[in-house]
């Protein structure tokens, strides 16, 4: 038997209550502005029944530490940095870029890169990684300013705030069409949909997925 359009509304809402019980490491204040935020924007993501709405919580769960980090850590230890990026010229290279710090680290690693300029011209960090989805780049934040119609290459740090945040992911997760997979509560198709086909992560998003079925059912 179909579900009720109705009674399937109500039961995908993103209420305060489920995101608290869903996101424990939220406290109260920033639970309720993220849970407005992603109610918001939800419906540009076609987030219209439980499963949708499962699968996409689950999902940007594991992208932002349980919807506690929206801008990109940049933490390192030399050898891990070393092997994640090719600006970076061995363990040495790496120990010496991270006592320069964040930002020196984002401005070499992401130099020419994603629409950027060179390392000299700041962009790596002025447009490092934010927001639900780690929106990254000159060129992907320019792109997402039309999506969401707010001017985020010349505010790159309002990505990172819960509103501009979750409009982002809703029109990244429309755009991909992830809902496709969802319906069919195909995890490993939403999870290279949204992360590529290495499923990085895929136990946790398992994990996730499984959690908030449990509040959106």
């Amino acid at each position: 038997m179909s579900l009720d359009p109705l009674a399937a509304a109500s039961r995908a809402a993103i209420t305060f209550a489920r995101l608290a019980g869903f996101a424990r490491g939220l406290g109260w204040h920033d639970a309720r502005r993220m849970a407005r935020a992603l109610e918001a924007a939800r419906f540009a993501a076609g987030l219209s029944t439980p499963r949708r709405v499962a699968h996409f919580m689950a999902q940007l769960h594991h992208e932002s530490a349980g919807f506690t980090r929206l801008e990109e850590s940049f933490r390192y230890r030399p050898e891990r940095l070393d092997a994640m990026f090719s600006a970076v010229r061995g363990a040495a290279d790496a120990q010496a870029l991270l006592k320069r710090g964040p930002q020196a680290v984002a401005n070499r690693v992401y130099a020419g890169r994603l629409g950027n300029g060179d390392e000299a011209s700041g962009d790596g960090w002025r447009y490092r990684g934010r927001g639900l989805v780690q929106l990254t780049g000159r060129a992907n934040y320019a792109e997402a300013s039309e999506w969401i119609g707010r001017d985020l290459e010349a505010e790159p740090d309002l990505a990172a705030e819960p509103e501009a945040a979750c409009e982002i992911a809703a029109a990244w997760w429309a755009r991909k069409s992830v809902n496709e997979a969802a319906d069919r509560d195909d995890l490993v198709a939403v999870t290279r949909a949204v992360n590529g086909p290495a499923l990085a992560g895929l136990k946790d998003r398992e994990t996730q997925l499984h959690r908030a079925k449990g509040v959106w059912r």
